[in-house]
């Protein structure tokens, strides 16, 4: 019952942002303005995994895009005048109350070697910053980035963090093995790279809790990635800085179109957000 519930409101909602230019008119010029004022002071973080060719091994849809389509992203968000950064340089700008407008933190999770053979490139054409997080247990093997490859990221100012020592559900596992997933993927990581401080954890498939969030105040971490998504603002960040929203992307078939609507839904949740209407919980229900 409570899922059909829960469908039944999503698809309203759905509905309506789906006619979000409507909804202006509707409503009138002041929400217009509203929104554009959330939109001027508020950060999405995209969340990216694979870039390249589907090799190796068989990849899902959901894990990797070609480096081209990559690339339009990059080309779209420079032409569009956007400022794209490490999430470490986002929370230093929310934290200073820095000015957030066309700003965009990009990210990628698992550390796969791609992201240094085939992202990395783009990266550096299009003067763009972001953050790589890291699963220990995977550093050098086939399809995963070796220490030298890291070196060299956090080399030329790209963020290196913690995605766990095995990719463990957080939220999931017995807390006892908090402060091995937590602290010592941290200590590990922060040892290959040699004076370096890992900042940030990426929650593997988005989850944790306040056990979770005990343990990364514990081992000095600054900020946490959930898989939930929205902008992030000052608010946001001064009150939760270890539940950071993300926007994942992937290649859903529609070009850069498909990824022009994932950028507008994460300012869009996010905007919903401060009128208390959260899609996330209806989501979650939904994949219940």
């Amino acid at each position: 019952m409570l899922k059909k519930l829960a469908k039944f409101l999503f698809s309203i909602v759905l509905a309506f942002i789906i006619v979000f230019g409507g909804f202006w008119v509707f409503f009138g010029n002041e929400v217009k303005e509203e929104y554009a004022e959330y939109r001027r002071n508020s950060a999405p973080i995209l969340l990216y995994h694979a870039v390249g060719e589907p090799v190796e091994i068989e990849w899902p849809p959901s894990l990797i895009l070609s480096a081209s389509l990559f690339e339009e992203h990059l080309k779209y968000l420079a032409q569009e005048g956007y400022r794209v950064v490490s999430v470490a340089q986002l929370a230093d700008i929310l934290r200073s109350n820095g000015n957030l407008e066309k700003v965009v933190a990009m990210s990628f999770d698992d550390g796969y070697k791609n992201n240094h053979s085939d992202a990395l490139p783009l990266l550096k054409k299009y003067n763009a910053k972001a953050s790589f997080y890291i699963v220990d247990r995977d550093v050098g093997k086939s399809i995963y980035m070796n220490r030298a490859q890291l070196l060299d990221l956090a080399g030329i100012g790209m963020e290196l963090g913690s995605h766990t020592i095995n990719h463990a559900p957080l939220a999931l596992i017995d807390p006892k093995y908090l402060p091995w997933e937590v602290g010592t993927a941290k200590k590990r990581l922060e040892e290959k790279l040699i004076d370096y401080k890992v900042k940030g954890m990426a929650y593997p498939n988005g989850g944790y809790n306040e056990k979770v969030i005990g343990a990364l105040k514990e081992y000095d971490y600054e900020y946490g990635l959930t898989g939930k998504v929205g902008a992030n603002t000052y608010q946001t960040f001064r009150q939760k800085p270890y539940e950071m929203y993300r926007i994942s992307i992937v290649d859903d078939g529609n070009g850069l179109e498909g990824f022009k609507r994932r950028l507008e839904r994460a300012y869009i949740w996010g905007y919903l957000q401060t009128k208390g209407i959260d899609l996330n919980i209806l989501r979650d229900l939904l994949m219940q």
